[in-house]
């Protein structure tokens, strides 16, 4: 699968390779398709679909829903900022493909370092690998990435999460951020692979965040 990818820098590529290296050499892999395909064909698989990755934070999300401290007002009724200004980018994410099954096995997070380079930071076989390709195949998706986009400017798939709610989204980020919308990869709080903008994907969120309980408030 190739996308337009906002300049993957080839130190996220290396970190991921160098580690998947260690983690193969020390103690394999814990992910059972990525461990089986690695011990019997590594040379089929591939890091493909390279897109950044933004995280919301639950601290976040909370401070947005109270932001005097107290929820006086429903999340609906708060001027909301722009997601780029809230959203924390954490690295960059690859699919990692076993071209003999012809499908993503895995995902590789590569993750900025306190040095200012990538380190692998997890290899994951979740729900999301699978739906991934199905979004990132999407015709908005698509035609919003491509070279021959209306503005003459492919614009950036990032994968937007918000982990303390469970929520993952292909977010869409545009030059002008008043086209910027949100596919969300599963039916947990909004319609799966359906166009929603991010304000409304923030909304629903904030409310979210409220219903998680004070005691499991680490996640996220």
């Amino acid at each position: 699968m190739t996308i337009s990818a906002a300049d993957c820098p080839d130190d996220a590529r290396d970190a991921v390779l160098a580690g998947m290296a260690r983690r193969a050499r020390k103690r394999g892999f814990a992910t059972p398709k990525l461990n089986f395909a690695h011990r019997n064909h590594p040379e089929d698989l591939q890091l493909c679909a390279p897109h950044r990755m933004a995280l919301l934070p639950l601290s976040t999300l909370r401070r947005l829903a109270k932001p005097d401290g107290c929820a006086t007002k429903a999340p609906a009724k708060i001027e909301l900022p722009a997601l780029s200004s809230v959203a924390t980018i954490l690295g960059w994410r690859f699919l990692i493909y076993d071209k003999r099954v012809l499908e993503p096995i895995a995902a590789a997070h590569a993750v900025f370092t306190d040095q200012g380079g990538y380190r692998l930071a997890e290899l994951n076989e979740g729900p999301y690998v699978t739906s991934s390709p199905k979004a990132l195949q999407a015709p908005s998706v698509r035609r919003a990435i491509s070279s021959d986009a209306d503005d003459d400017k492919p614009n950036e798939p990032l994968l937007l999460l918000a982990p303390a709610i469970y929520f993952a989204g292909l977010w869409i980020r545009h030059h002008d951020s008043d086209k910027d919308f949100i596919l969300p990869m599963d039916s947990n709080l909004l319609p799966a692979f359906v166009n929603v903008k991010p304000t409304q994907v923030l909304s629903v969120l904030l409310q979210a965040s409220l219903a998680v309980p004070t005691d499991g408030a680490t996640a996220g």
